[in-house]
């Protein structure tokens, strides 16, 4: 949700003794941990650190619009790679948090015996998608489908459009669709309600930090970006399923 641009001027004006607050724009799919490690480093340091998540194009769109926010987390790489070319983040605080594996996620036990991408062409099954161009998940999903040759048809079967990654996983959850193409962690973090197919040749991602160019406060921001990176941050994610060193 859009943070007010009053909020811009309070960052700006704040008393130089005051710890002042941090504003994180992040990718929906990292939101479990983040929100804790946010938490963790208000602790530490007695900043505020306000969140704001979604799909991570959708947030980066944000930054653009408003030359606003303090530190940029999407949910895979290609999207930092956006924000670096256009100028909206700092290269050198970039920092690699954790890593996942784009699978099929699936109904718990698999009553549809989905057996791999071209499973999701059947007629009849009901797929929920992210939204490429502003869901990171969107887009690995529909080159992984047009890579196989089936994106045709299986977008076909696409009944809803999911606007962020835990949208995707909660629709799994709640049985409203029979499968998408999610990450592994959503199974950890979910063991009850879904399974996951693996996807042959799949490349794993990323999910990055960095400081936002618009900062008015880039050493804290720094400060946090390091904090997520590093053990702190890593127990964090690795407590909530995401794997923080890459897969040989």
């Amino acid at each position: 949700s859009a943070l007010p641009a009053r909020a811009l001027e309070e960052t700006e004006t704040q008393p130089p003794d005051s710890p002042g607050r941090l504003i994180v724009f992040a990718g929906a799919a990292s939101q479990p941990a983040t929100s804790e490690v946010a938490h963790l480093f208000e602790q530490k340091t007695g900043m505020k650190v306000d969140c704001s998540f979604g799909g991570s194009g959708a947030v980066l769109n944000q930054i653009r619009i408003e030359s606003f926010g303090d530190v940029y987390i999407p949910g895979s790489d290609d999207y930092m790679d956006i924000a670096e070319r256009e100028g909206q983040t700092v290269p050198e605080s970039r920092r690699i948090i954790c890593y996942l594996t784009p699978v099929i996620c699936v109904a718990e036990g698999n009553p549809r015996r989905i057996d791999g991408l071209r499973a999701l062409s059947r007629e009849g099954l009901r797929m929920t998608m992210g939204d490429p161009g502003s869901v990171c998940l969107g887009n690995i999903a529909k080159q992984a489908l047009e890579r196989a040759g089936h994106y045709g048809l299986a977008r076909k079967n696409i009944v809803t459009y999911a606007s962020d990654c835990q949208q995707i996983a909660s629709l799994i959850r709640l049985g409203e669709v029979d499968a998408a193409v999610g990450y592994d962690v959503f199974h950890f973090q979910s063991p009850d309600d879904m399974d996951i197919v693996s996807i042959p040749g799949i490349e794993q991602v990323n999910i990055p930090a960095a400081v936002v160019t618009h900062s008015t406060s880039k050493k804290r921001a720094r400060e946090f970006v390091d904090f997520i990176a590093g053990p702190h941050g890593l127990k964090v994610f690795a407590k909530h399923g995401y794997r923080t060193t890459p897969q040989q």
